[in-house]
């Protein structure tokens, strides 16, 4: 864990609100010097607390469909699960995936165009590795909010952006396409950067991305940090739940929406009722927050999961 001060806190919420947004802005917004602000927000990339910079796509307006995998390993070593995580890692159809303690290893998050590209990966992968795999559990995303890290500044100020949506099968030409992939794996990229590779002016490139953001294809600019360096955790809660509603799911929408503990709020096809992650910074508090929520609704709450999440290995919002 490494200490960090008050101001580093702002500079890092500031940057999960648009990381996209100048140094100058940000010293504003943060009362310092945008030298300042360049020198910390280096030291903070050098500690490998920011790990790198993604650009949330509503990937399902560009037609793709997102599914979720659990996967539970069987007969692996340390090098074999290294290996099986290196392989998923280099695979352009996953998104984002993390290692997990508990009563899965890996949570997967995939982005396809068609079921027979989904097809193709999973039989290639299973392939290789169907004798190291227990078991596996197959959700679709319909829907996934992300919730600004607001726990940062002990302050409820909540931005919202909703990255995950039903697959629609929007235009979208070669030269946003091409801004799109630059942009996924590095949302810090400048504008005149993208304009050199793209042999396009960088008043072009600004005006796509705000057209792109405009049309809430681009929803987010945000850093992907080390939560173990910050002393933070990471967990996913799972709740079944019965005699449900839609006053009540409102309520507890509302609810999820008011913690600053609580990043994101997941809707999958064939996954639990009410899934959710929290970042926090111990096992005491998050006993605390699992506590409160069946408090309120023990009405409607009939069982509930709750995974550790280790490691986050990747993170971009398409596949590139």
């Amino acid at each position: 864990m490494h200490k960090i001060d008050l101001k580093d806190k702002k500079i890092l919420y500031q940057l999960d609100l648009n990381c996209r947004q100048s140094f100058q802005k940000i010293g504003k917004k943060v009362r310092l010097s945008k030298e300042s602000v360049f020198y910390r927000i280096k030291k903070l990339e050098e500690q490998g607390i920011i790990e790198s910079y993604s650009t949330l796509l509503d990937i399902g307006k560009l037609g793709y469909t997102s599914f979720r995998i659990f996967l539970k390993f069987q007969n692996t070593t340390s090098s074999k699960e290294e290996e099986i995580i290196n392989y998923l890692k280099k695979e352009k159809i996953v998104g984002w995936f993390v290692t997990i303690e508990g009563n899965w290893n890996v949570n997967l998050w995939l982005m396809s165009k068609n079921v027979e590209d989904f097809d193709s990966f999973w039989i290639k992968f299973k392939e290789k590795y169907i004798n190291y795999i227990a078991k596996q559990k197959l959700a679709v995303f319909t829907n996934i909010t992300y919730f600004s890290k607001s726990y940062l500044i002990n302050k409820f100020n909540k931005d919202k952006c909703r990255f995950v949506s039903p697959p629609k099968q929007g235009k979208i030409d070669k030269i946003n396409l091409e801004i799109l992939k630059l942009l996924a794996s590095n949302a810090r990229l400048p504008t005149v950067d993208i304009a050199q590779k793209l042999k396009i002016s960088a008043k072009t490139v600004a005006h796509r991305i705000k057209d792109l953001e405009k049309k809430k294809i681009i929803v987010g600019f945000k850093p992907l940090l080390n939560l173990n360096k910050l002393g933070y955790s990471y967990y996913k809660a799972h709740f079944k739940l019965h005699n449900l509603t839609k006053e009540k799911e409102k309520e507890v929408r509302y609810f999820i929406f008011q913690q600053p503990n609580i990043v994101y709020d997941n809707i999958a096809i064939g996954g639990s009722d009410l899934e959710i992650d929290i970042q926090i910074e111990n096992k005491e508090k998050l006993r605390e927050l699992i506590k409160e929520i069946k408090d309120k609704f023990s009405l409607i709450i009939q069982d509930s999961e709750i995974l550790h999440y280790l490691k986050e290995y990747k993170y971009v919002t398409f596949p590139v």
